[in-house]
């Protein structure tokens, strides 16, 4: 599957589309979109998103951010589907102060993932 870059970002950022799932209550909330970034550790879904799919709480943990803030967050398990590649049971970081999917290592790194910047596209594939 082949995305085009954001221009919502400058420079032009690489975004996907995602379906996050939850197959024991049968529920399912997108495409949504979803920042594509390798500098993350983890996946970071808005906390409503996860509500909405009543996605099941793991533990409660520290996260830092990139300036350097620590917050407590709570992870959730989710089922996530990215065009017709599916990733069930990924742990993600549950966000209640963006709106914004970011997609992060935990997640990249079970994909095959080719990024054009000049040609402002990314390629993934599993």
């Amino acid at each position: 599957m082949i995305f085009r870059d954001s221009r919502n970002y400058f420079p032009p950022a690489p975004e996907t589309e995602v379906v996050l799932s939850t197959p024991a209550e049968n529920l399912h909330i997108g495409p949504l979109r979803a920042l594509i970034d390798t500098g993350a550790d983890a996946t970071i879904v808005p906390l409503n998103h996860l509500e909405t799919v009543s996605a099941l709480e793991t533990i409660t943990m520290s996260v830092r951010g990139q300036w350097g803030e620590s917050r407590s967050v709570m992870l959730y398990i989710v089922d996530l589907r990215i065009g017709d590649i599916s990733l069930p049971q990924v742990e993600v970081v549950g966000d209640d102060l963006s709106d914004e999917i970011v997609l992060g290592r935990g997640v990249l790194n079970l994909l095959r993932i080719f990024l054009d910047g000049p040609g402002e596209t990314i390629e993934i594939t599993e």
